[in-house]
């Protein structure tokens, strides 16, 4: 329950520090959302069918990766960017999995997402 807790507040302030975050959900290693948000005042760009799809396909790669972590160190985040939309995923623990769509080219975007991301981690309920 405490992680669940968590990670429900980890979406919520995610999408309160950065107004380009779109959309923000967890979900678990097979890509069932497990909690979810988006910001009310846009229009979705993905439909539910759309993100349900990436987020298995996310969580597949997340895999991969996973596999070479012997070698290369574990995995942060990855980033990959459309015309239209950044979409961002961190893996997290009991292999859950965040992931964020976020609007514009601001850099910074990752450090404010990381940053939440470790204090919710550090700072459980």
């Amino acid at each position: 329950m405490e992680e669940m807790d968590n990670e429900g507040k980890l979406v919520s302030m995610i999408l309160e520090a950065n107004k380009n975050v779109r959309y923000a959900s967890i979900c678990d290693d097979e890509g069932k959302i497990l909690w979810n948000s988006r910001r009310n005042d846009i229009q979705s760009i993905m439909t539910l069918e759309d993100t349900k799809a990436a987020l298995k396909r996310a969580c597949e790669n997340w895999e991969w990766r996973d596999k070479l972590s012997a070698k290369i160190g574990r995995g942060r985040y990855a980033i990959v960017d459309y015309e239209k939309l950044k979409i961002i995923t961190v893996p997290l623990r009991n292999n859950h999995l965040l992931y964020v769509h976020v609007e514009g080219d601001r850099p910074e975007y990752i450090g404010d997402i990381m940053k939440i991301v470790d204090w919710v981690a550090q700072h459980p309920s």
